[in-house]
């Protein structure tokens, strides 16, 4: 999913990784038919890194106040118990829903 004019969750979301030294290319959004989803990519080989953990962290800090549902899912390589990427998933209802909250300052 391109950065829009009215994304405003995924340009608050990169500027908020880039104000915390994170690089905003590790979060990644894709929209499938009726989902928007946003992906963290874990780059340790045993465990998590401390950069997946704060983007999680900032997605629960900005969402979870609005009231706005989304699932978490952690997607492992299919060898092992070795974390790939952590998937949040909204329907695209409630993403909308996000940017339309985040752009009439309704938080």
């Amino acid at each position: 999913m391109k950065v829009t004019q009215n994304d405003h969750y995924q340009k608050l979301l990169k500027r908020l990784c880039k104000a915390d030294d994170i690089s905003p290319r590790k979060v990644r959004f894709e929209n499938i038919e009726d989902l928007v989803i946003i992906h963290v990519k874990n780059h340790l080989k045993e465990g998590v890194d401390l950069e997946s953990f704060k983007i999680l962290n900032l997605i629960l800090q900005t969402v979870v106040p609005l009231g706005i549902k989304f699932n978490q899912q952690l997607i492992l390589y299919p060898s092992g118990d070795r974390l790939d990427r952590v998937a949040i998933t909204f329907k695209k209802d409630d993403y909308m829903l996000l940017n339309k909250k985040l752009e009439d300052g309704d938080i």
